[in-house]
């Protein structure tokens, strides 16, 4: 129990000391190219659009398949 104590008692003791370091402030970004972004947008709204164009060709070949 006393080194508990002893240990808590230094903890307390040097946190003022911890705390008394400077902080370094970060330095603001830098705007990032536009055009990675664009170009992940294009390919992602591509792809997305291809998923459709599948998804819609493949539900007309089995009403197709159906009606026969």
């Amino acid at each position: 129990m006393n080194k508990i104590v002893a240990g808590l008692t230094t903890l307390l003791m040097a946190l003022p000391a911890i705390a008394n370091d400077e902080v370094v402030v970060a330095t603001p970004r830098v705007d990032a190219d536009p055009t990675g972004m664009i170009l992940f947008a294009l390919f992602f709204v591509g792809l997305i659009g291809i998923y459709a164009f599948v998804i819609m060709r493949s539900e007309r070949k089995k009403k197709k398949d159906a009606r026969k």
